[in-house]
């Protein structure tokens, strides 16, 4: 006779452990490391598009873009898939919001890099002259972004490794950020004291402008960074 208080075997449902907030936040951070490389990615395309329109290579130049262009679109994929991430684990991620605006953040970074190329694009196809000295001075502070750009991705690395190292790796990426600002202001008054086309320092200063740009959102996103160490 079965007694009572017996249960068959399967009559229970089936539990599986909850991912706990570690586990969580080690995958969220994981995928936003692989966004902050695509932006490293994307950012040294367009270096290599500036040295190439400096030195007077519009097919390399032309090609760089159509590179940088895959790249935004595998980001865009990324950022896609952070943000479906992120609203999966609701309140089970305390930081959640930090995320999210962490998620923004380096997106921000790719399109403002986006726009910079895309102006690069339109003095290739409008054949504008442009002064070759200036655009070497653009592709030089460029290059400072990029240098910034990986000292950020190697913060965000590390924030799944050793938090308090990503504390001490964010000053170097406030020490290349001053380079740039340094160097930001110089090009933009000699850009202003030149004797090219109005319509030509416009346009570089526009460009200048949104690399400088590039770096302070750097800076907000080590601002973020710094958030998410204190809080894991």
């Amino acid at each position: 006779m079965t007694s009572p208080f017996y249960e068959p075997f399967g009559a229970f449902p089936l539990t599986f452990p909850i991912e706990t907030e570690a586990t969580i936040r080690r995958r969220m951070l994981t995928i936003c490391n692989d966004h902050g490389r695509k932006v490293v990615d994307i950012t040294r395309q367009l270096v290599q598009m500036l040295d190439a329109l400096a030195g007077g290579k519009g097919k390399e130049a032309k090609s760089n873009y159509d590179q940088m262009l895959i790249m935004i679109e595998e980001t865009d994929k990324l950022k896609a898939t952070l943000l479906t991430e992120v609203a999966s684990v609701g309140s089970l991620l305390i930081n959640r919001e930090d995320f999210l605006r962490l998620i923004f953040k380096v997106s921000e970074i790719a399109d403002i890099a986006e726009a910079v190329a895309f102006r690069l694009d339109g003095i290739m196809a409008k054949k504008w002259k442009v002064d070759s000295k200036q655009m070497k001075a653009i592709a030089s502070l460029m290059g400072l972004v990029l240098e910034e750009m990986v000292r950020l991705r190697d913060t965000m690395m590390s924030l799944n490794l050793n938090p308090d190292k990503a504390m001490q790796l964010s000053k170097s990426v406030e020490a290349v950020e001053r380079k740039i600002d340094f160097e930001h202001r110089n090009l933009d008054l000699e850009l202003l004291a030149s004797k090219s086309s109005i319509q030509s320092v416009l346009l570089l200063r526009d460009i200048v402008q949104r690399l400088e740009a590039m770096a302070d959102t750097g800076l907000d996103v080590v601002d973020l960074v710094r958030v998410i160490a204190v809080v894991g």
